[in-house]
């Protein structure tokens, strides 16, 4: 079932209720001290000066200090419980989102921006925390806080607190008028910020590329002109957050002047006590810093809204349906039926028919963008197929579960997976409960031993965020390590090879044939020299598989793979 905003808020609110009833409560008791406080002081100013007895003055001293120390321990109490209700929810929303995310499929992040991503799993969820302490506490207990005080004004003196209240009305308009220009406002700023943000993650995720190709400049000055549209934006909103803040000032020092101007005559003409003016000036104080503090709210409760409502969208989502059938028995055959795949209308595949059994060493080769990889994903159940079937052992892929088919598929394509942690954990990731023979085995089959010994803490050695210091060809290494240590049935190369060295592209590929010659094994790839002892190759074309045979019948051939083997344009 799809949560709204509100109770997507409100679940989260209540699985931290203890921590919430806390804070409340000790919130609830502070806005009772600031109420009470003035009551006092007019007692003390009223009884206590003008009868000179120095007991009641102390004893109303005692007291208010009292009041304040005690305050300022529930201040305390109550800022750090709000903050662990605030960090707890954005903690629980942040698990959540993330298994929400890893459970979707790849053809989610190509359509979803990495950076505005980490923007829902980091910025919008520290908005909803402080949505949660701050923009909670600022709402309830600034309107008890303003009515408690009208009412103890009134209670006080009907005619001052009629004069006093004139101006409420006026400044709370204004207020609502200008906020209506600040929510325009922010939601600019934060357009831009995002887009800003963006940008530097682009920046970043091709720094290599821009300071090889000495495109630095280039860089700075789409990051200039993006940043220059931030502070356009934020100026915009200056005048009116400005306004806000002066125009609550004024209001606060012409009430004042009210209260004393009217405090006084009423004095002289009624016989108000001063400790009622004083009382007035105090609670008009408090007016003040709570409408300051609505005036904030506004900014967290858009930014904190805005948080849930990105959330929602991916917690929302649908997860991808998984099949019911447990793959315990050995991968024996593959099989391609009538397989079609459109991407956004475009036909990549189109009725693609393949079986292969096991003990086969296949390749499938072509022109780029022909659909090599999009067979890869098709059977790496990244990509669904839009019509047709996928069949593993004669059973429909679809009704396989994707955790025991994933634990007997070996896959090692051409893109950089390489995790910011030590050179042994980046091998072992795959298989947790491998013992020490199998590590040797897998290590001495990829030669990453030779990787070890360029490190001072050798397998231990930390390898940088992506694998920063390692070679492209070193990284291959390391997935073909994984690739040993996993022992799969179904072995799929895709581009696998393309950094390694001639030496140990070869060397690493006749390893992998003489231990899984009964295996499957599928190659996807432009280096067609390596093809020569490939049971059989596949060459795709427009019309799907227009070649297959062995790498010596296809050269005599002298056909579509004679002529991608020369280079040879048609």
């Amino acid at each position: 079932m799809k949560k709204t905003t509100c109770h997507t808020l409100m679940f989260y609110l209540k699985k931290e209720k203890k921590l919430l009833f806390l804070f409340l409560s000790i919130r609830l008791l502070m806005t009772a001290i600031d109420i009470y406080s003035p009551l006092l002081i007019k007692n003390l100013i009223d009884n206590a000066l003008p009868s000179k007895n120095i007991n009641l003055l102390l004893k109303y001293s005692i007291i208010l200090i009292f009041l304040y120390i005690f305050r300022l321990g529930m201040a305390v109490n109550s800022q750090s419980n709000g903050k662990l209700m605030g960090s707890t929810i954005k903690e629980s929303m942040r698990n959540d989102l993330m298994k929400k995310l890893t459970n979707q499929p790849l053809e989610f992040f190509k359509k979803n921006k990495s950076g505005d991503i980490i923007s829902r799993v980091i910025n919008d969820l520290d908005s909803v925390s402080t949505l949660c302490h701050r923009g909670l506490e600022d709402f309830i207990f600034s309107v008890i806080t303003i009515i408690a005080s009208i009412f103890i004004m009134v209670n006080f003196d009907l005619k001052l607190s009629l004069i006093t209240l004139f101006p409420l009305p006026i400044t709370l308009f204004f207020v609502y008028r200008e906020n209506k220009k600040m929510k325009a406002g922010h939601r600019s700023v934060r357009k831009n910020s995002g887009i800003l943000s963006a940008n530097l993650h682009d920046i970043l995720r091709t720094i290599s590329f821009l300071k090889d190709n000495c495109l630095e400049i280039f860089a700075e000055t789409k990051f200039i002109e993006k940043n220059h549209k931030l502070l356009e934006s934020e100026k915009r909103n200056m005048i009116p957050s400005s306004l806000i803040v002066s125009g609550v000032t004024f209001y606060s020092n012409i009430t004042q002047l009210i209260i004393i101007l009217a405090g006084g005559y009423l004095y002289i003409k009624d016989g108000i006590t001063m400790g009622i003016i004083l009382s007035f000036l105090l609670l008009v104080d408090r007016f003040r810093l709570r409408i300051m503090r609505m005036v904030g709210l506004v900014d967290i409760y858009q930014k904190g809204i805005s948080g849930v409502n990105r959330f929602s969208e991916i917690i929302n989502l649908d997860d991808p349906k998984d099949g019911a059938f447990e793959l315990n028995k050995k991968i024996e055959n593959i099989e391609f039926k009538n397989v079609s795949f459109a991407y956004d209308d475009k036909i990549i595949l189109n009725n693609f028919n393949l079986k292969i059994t096991s003990g086969e060493k296949i390749a499938m080769v072509g022109e780029s963008g022909i659909g090599k990889s999009t067979t890869a994903a098709l059977l790496k159940k990244a990509l669904i197929p839009t019509s047709g079937q996928i069949f593993i052992n004669e059973i429909p892929l679809q009704d396989i579960t994707f955790k025991s088919y994933s634990n007997k598929l070996g896959i090692v394509d051409q893109s950089d997976y390489i995790l910011n942690t030590s050179l042994l954990e980046n091998i072992t990731i795959v298989k947790k409960d491998y013992t020490e023979e199998q590590l040797t085995f897998a290590v001495s089959k990829s030669y990453v031993n030779e990787i070890f010994d360029k490190f001072p803490e050798e397998e231990n050695s930390l390898i940088g965020e992506g694998g920063i210091h390692l070679s492209s060809g070193q990284k291959q290494k390391i997935a073909m390590a994984r690739l040993f240590l996993k022992n799969p049935d179904l072995i799929l190369l895709d581009e696998a090879t393309n950094a390694l060295d001639i030496i140990n592209e070869k060397s690493i590929l006749k390893n992998i044939k003489e231990q899984y010659n009964d295996r499957i094994i599928i190659a996807i790839t432009h280096r067609l020299s390596i093809l020569e002892d490939f049971d059989k190759i596949y060459v795709l074309g427009e019309d799907n598989i227009v070649e297959s045979g062995s790498f010596e019948e296809l050269i005599n051939l002298k056909g579509k793979f004679y002529k991608l083997y020369n280079g040879i344009r048609e």
